[in-house]
């Protein structure tokens, strides 16, 4: 083998590894951006979500709707919001933003936030609803 064949032969091994990497450093960049979008996009519907129940509150939210004055809008707005979740959420938070688009309750919506907090940190079932309840019911929850 010539100088030069072992050079090309190194050079062609480290432009691999160096495409590889860059390859696996582009994949690790996008997952980070789709985690990052899912976590806003999720916060974002268990504040209206909230809203709901508080709807005087609709006021500090900064990504207000400027649509959205009562309780049935919020509904509206979170029909919208779980039909983009078909693109993105796994099974379990549609299923539990579903619930509560038909009929909202407190427990509803906490099984909605725990599907997504699994979907975004912990793949274990490590809480339940009734560890994160309050016993009393909070002033001003509506009742359905």
């Amino acid at each position: 083998m010539t100088y030069i064949e072992i050079m090309f032969g190194v050079l062609s091994v480290a432009g691999i590894g160096s495409v590889i990497s860059n390859s696996q450093a582009r994949r690790k960049e996008l997952e980070f951006k789709a985690l990052e979008n899912k976590e806003r996009r999720y916060k974002s519907c268990l504040l209206y979500m909230d809203v709901y129940f508080h709807p005087k509150n609709i006021k500090y939210l900064s990504s207000r709707q400027t649509d959205i004055h009562s309780a049935p809008d919020v509904i509206e707005y979170l029909k919208a919001e779980y039909h983009e979740m078909i693109l993105y959420a796994a099974k379990p938070v549609l299923l539990s933003v579903k619930a509560f688009v038909e009929q909202p309750s407190r427990e509803g919506f906490l099984t909605a936030a725990l599907a997504m907090r699994r979907d975004l940190w912990s793949s274990k079932s490590d809480l339940v609803v009734s560890d994160v309840l309050f016993a009393d019911r909070q002033e001003g929850d509506r009742k359905r």
